[in-house]
C-alpha cells in the first residue's frame, strides 16, 4: 500500500473509531434524563454563621430517609400506578444551594407525563409522616431544566480531531530521517534562544510586579526598621483603596530542614505590620501538609480550616481571635493528606467570602507555587499573590506564572541573606 494511500486511509479509520468510542461513551455515561422536580422548604431549620448548615442537612436527610421506606414508597407508588421498585428507582431527594430546603426529582420515567401526578402523591404522603420535619412547598411540579447534552456534535468534533491529529501525525513522520541528521549547531543555536527566552519571561514578571524588597526571618529591631512596615505598606497600594484583599503569599523555593519555613515567617511579620497599620488581618494557613502557623504564633487553635470546611465546627470557634494584637489566626494544628479535598469544596470558597467582608486584608500562607495540585485552588479567590524568592535568581516556571496571574496585582519579596537561618 503506498504512503498516500496510508494517509488519506488511516485518518478516516481514526476518525471513525474515535467517533464510534465517543458515541458508546456518551451512551453509557449519560445521566438518566430528568422528568419533573417539585421544591420544599423546611420551616423550623434555623441557620447558623457556619458554612455548612447541619441542621438543613439533618432535615433533608431525614425526608430523603422516610420517602425511600418500603412502606412508604409502596403506598405512594399505589397511589401512582407504579410498583416500589419502580418508584424507587426513580426518586432522589437533594438538598437546595444555599437554601432550608429541598428538591424532590423523577428520572427515567416508562411515562414521563405521569411526573406531576407521582410527585403530588409522594408529597401528600409526606406530609402526613411523623417522621419528616414541618416543611412546606415552594412548587409542586417544575419542569426538568438539565440541559441536552449535543451527543451527535461532540461525537462529530472528536472523530474530527482525532483524523486530524493522524494525519498531522503522518504528514510529520516522513520527515524524520531528515530531522536525524540535524547539524549539532543547530541545537545549540536552540538552547541559546530558548535561555534567552526565559531570561526574557523573568525580566518582564519582575518589571510588572510590585518590589517589596529584601523581608529578613526576624525582626528583632522591630518591624519598621525590619522593612515589614514599610513593605505592607506596598501591599496595601498596590492592592487597591477598597477590600476585598485576599493575598497569598508563597515561596518560589523549597527549604529542606528548616524548622519554620520562610514563608510562615514572612506572612506572619508581613500580617503583624499591616495590624500596625491600622488594617484589619485574618491569617489562614493553607500549608495543610505542613502547617506552622500555629507553632510559630505559639497557639493551640481549637478548630481547623478542614474542620469549618466539612461542618465540624463553625467558623469563630476555629478563629484565634488577636494571636497577635490586631491578628486573627486560622491555623492546622495537625497535617492531613488531602488538601485538595479541602481546597476543592465549595464551602472554601464561601469561608473566603465571609471572611472577606469582615476584615480589610487576608493573607493566605500557601504551599510551594505552580508546583502542587492545590495552588490554583487556593489563590482562585484570590486578588493578589507574593512571591518570596531565595538567594537563586527566579525560576522560569514562576515567571511564567507571575506572568499569568490575570485575577489581580503580583508582588515580589527576597529572603535577606545575611538573616536568612540556615
Amino acid at each position: 500500500m503506498s504512503r498516500r494511500i496510508k494517509k488519506a486511509l488511516y485518518p478516516l479509520l481514526a476518525a471513525v473509531m474515535t467517533a464510534a468510542a465517543a458515541g458508546a461513551f456518551c451512551l453509557f455515561s449519560a445521566d438518566p434524563a430528568e422528568n419533573g422536580r417539585a421544591l420544599i422548604y423546611f420551616t423550623e431549620t434555623n441557620p447558623t454563621e457556619g458554612v455548612v448548615n447541619t441542621e438543613v442537612t439533618r432535615s433533608v436527610s431525614a425526608f430523603r430517609k422516610a420517602v425511600t421506606e418500603e412502606d412508604f414508597l409502596k403506598r405512594a407508588g399505589a397511589a401512582s400506578g407504579l410498583s416500589a421498585e419502580e418508584l424507587k428507582a426513580s426518586l432522589s431527594v437533594e438538598r437546595l444551594d444555599s437554601s432550608s430546603g429541598a428538591e424532590i426529582i423523577l428520572r427515567d420515567l416508562s411515562s414521563p407525563s405521569e411526573a406531576p401526578i407521582i410527585l403530588i402523591n409522594i408529597i401528600c404522603f409526606a406530609e402526613q409522616c411523623e417522621d419528616i420535619p414541618p416543611f412546606e412547598v415552594i412548587s409542586y411540579y417544575d419542569m426538568p431544566h438539565t440541559p441536552q447534552i449535543p451527543y451527535i456534535p461532540i461525537v462529530l468534533s472528536a472523530g474530527l480531531a482525532a483524523g486530524l491529529v493522524c494525519f498531522l501525525f503522518m504528514s510529520g513522520s516522513g520527515n524524520e530521517k531528515h530531522e536525524r541528521y540535524r547539524p549539532e549547531k543547530a541545537d545549540t543555536e536552540n538552547d541559546y534562544q530558548y535561555a534567552l527566552s526565559m531570561q526574557e519571561y523573568i525580566e518582564d514578571a519582575c518589571r510588572s510586579s510590585v518590589n517589596l524588597g529584601e523581608l529578613p526571618l526576624s525582626a528583632p529591631e522591630g518591624l519598621e526598621k525590619s522593612g515589614y512596615k514599610e513593605a505592607a505598606g506596598q501591599l496595601i497600594s498596590a492592592s487597591g483603596s477598597t477590600p476585598p484583599r485576599v493575598i497569598a503569599i508563597a515561596p518560589d523555593f523549597r527549604s529542606p530542614g528548616a524548622e519554620i519555613s520562610p514563608v510562615t515567617k514572612i506572612t506572619a511579620y508581613l500580617a503583624c505590620a499591616l495590624a500596625e497599620n491600622g488594617h484589619r488581618t485574618a491569617v489562614i494557613d493553607c500549608r495543610l501538609q505542613k502547617p506552622e502557623t500555629a507553632r510559630f504564633f505559639k497557639i493551640t487553635p481549637k478548630g481547623r480550616l478542614a474542620d469549618i470546611i466539612s461542618g465540624n465546627c463553625t467558623i469563630w470557634d476555629a478563629l484565634t481571635i488577636n494571636a497577635r494584637k490586631g491578628v486573627d489566626i486560622i491555623a492546622d494544628s495537625k497535617s492531613i493528606s488531602s488538601p485538595v479535598a479541602v481546597f476543592s469544596s465549595p464551602a472554601y470558597e464561601q469561608l473566603i467570602e465571609y471572611l472577606s467582608a469582615q476584615y480589610d486584608v487576608i493573607l493566605l500562607c500557601a504551599p510551594k507555587a505552580w508546583d502542587c495540585p492545590e495552588w490554583e485552588l487556593v489563590t482562585k479567590s484570590c486578588t493578589g499573590i507574593v512571591m518570596i524568592c531565595g538567594e537563586e535568581a527566579m525560576r522560569p516556571e514562576t515567571a511564567k506564572g507571575i506572568l499569568g496571574f490575570k485575577q489581580g496585582f503580583t508582588a515580589l519579596c527576597s529572603v535577606k541573606k545575611q538573616q536568612k537561618e540556615k
